[in-house]
């Protein structure tokens, strides 16, 4: 009998060159709502080329603290850089479908709380167990996640203004602004502002950066995970399972029973040497998601944004401003001058939603 329900997922926002909470389904499966970089969690399409083994003494001390739990199962995985950099999970051996992957024990997961959508309030208890945690309980998971200062940050929550305005989606850029007022209003006099005197600066800045780091988190990695009697959910940060990246196509899922934990089983043949994919989100997640929270344009979240563009369509003149095929050219330019990733991930947003329009008739060629 299937106790525990995943609601919403995790993701590890690593800047994937163009590549939410899962949502729960009746047979108590989850999909994902939503590198060796120096970042978390793999996402995107990496191609399924053999990895590289990651020796650092960080990731042995990650598995030495999960199989400190005699439940933990790890004996065929491990945790990779795949090309391009990106962190992901490995196979070390073949696994068959219907095999377990990965099972990790609840009792290890962080719980953040029974929260609504708003990702703050689980933030600030993220940040709470984090500097709390004065007997290193969790050490080794804390060790693995990409720092505030991390350069995988890549979401519109690190955009620059003029970044923001490349997006050509006024409804995402409104959620960026709103997200970064919130955070001001959360801190309070904390908060950097233009009457921050200079020798404090640096501190508000200092705090300004670790809760917007910290609400990334929530929105990256948390898996909410319900039982029927609290159908709300409760937010987990789940240790080494918020590192699988995404594929769309992918039919491995995660699962949680009444013996209390937590696994990924496979749901097809995964030969040894391949990067594991789960599936972020459900068939109608949709890029602006995509980005918001990850940091990639899935190019197989087609469907998903023509649902998008049809239900917004007064959003649509937004994306007139230029040309599929401009856009096209200033993105060969940008990767030609390796220009920052956030000017890349804001062209590909706007030329995935540029052609799902087009395919709706929303836009003329």
């Amino acid at each position: 009998m299937v106790m525990l329900l995943f609601l919403a997922l995790v993701g590890d926002a690593a800047c994937l060159r163009l590549g939410p909470a899962p949502s729960m389904l009746a047979n108590g499966r989850m999909t994902k709502k939503p590198p060796a970089k120096l970042g978390g969690r793999g996402f995107g399409a990496a191609p399924p080329t053999s990895g590289k083994l990651l020796d650092e003494p960080r990731y042995t001390a990650l598995y030495e603290w999960l199989r400190s739990s005699p439940l933990t199962n790890l004996k065929k995985v491990g945790i990779a850089e795949f090309e391009g950099g990106l962190r992901g999970v490995m196979a070390l051996q073949d696994i068959m479908a219907g095999e377990e992957i990965v099972a990790i024990p609840a009792t290890l997961a962080i719980d953040l709380g029974a929260d609504g959508v708003d990702p703050l309030p689980a933030a600030r208890r993220f940040l709470g167990e984090m500097h709390g945690d004065t007997d290193g309980e969790y050490a080794a998971y804390w060790a693995v996640l990409p720092p505030p200062d991390a350069a995988d940050l890549c979401t519109p929550d690190f955009f620059s203004e003029k970044e923001l305005q490349m997006l050509q989606w006024p409804p995402l850029v409104v959620e960026t602004r709103k997200r970064s007022a919130q955070l001001r209003k959360a801190l309070g006099e904390r908060a950097p502002n233009s009457g921050t005197p200079n020798d404090v600066m640096a501190v508000a800045g200092g705090n300004m950066r670790e809760l917007r780091w910290a609400v990334w988190t929530i929105l990256s990695r948390v898996l909410t995970v319900a039982d029927p009697t609290d159908l709300g959910g409760h937010k987990l940060l789940i240790p080494l399972i918020d590192m699988f990246n995404h594929r769309g196509g992918s039919k491995h899922y995660l699962t949680g029973r009444t013996d209390g934990m937590l696994r990924v089983v496979a749901g097809a043949t995964v030969k040894a040497g391949e990067q594991i994919f789960i599936k972020y989100g459900t068939d109608q997640t949709s890029n602006v998601e995509f980005v918001a929270h990850y940091g990639f344009v899935d190019p197989k979240a087609e469907t998903a944004d023509r649902t998008l563009l049809r239900m917004q369509p007064a959003m649509v003149p937004a994306l007139k401003h230029s040309t599929l095929a401009q856009d096209e050219a200033e993105l060969d330019a940008l990767k030609a001058a390796d220009g920052p990733y956030q000017e890349q991930l804001a062209l590909g947003l706007r030329m995935a939603l540029k052609r799902a329009a087009l395919k709706e008739g929303l836009l003329e060629a």
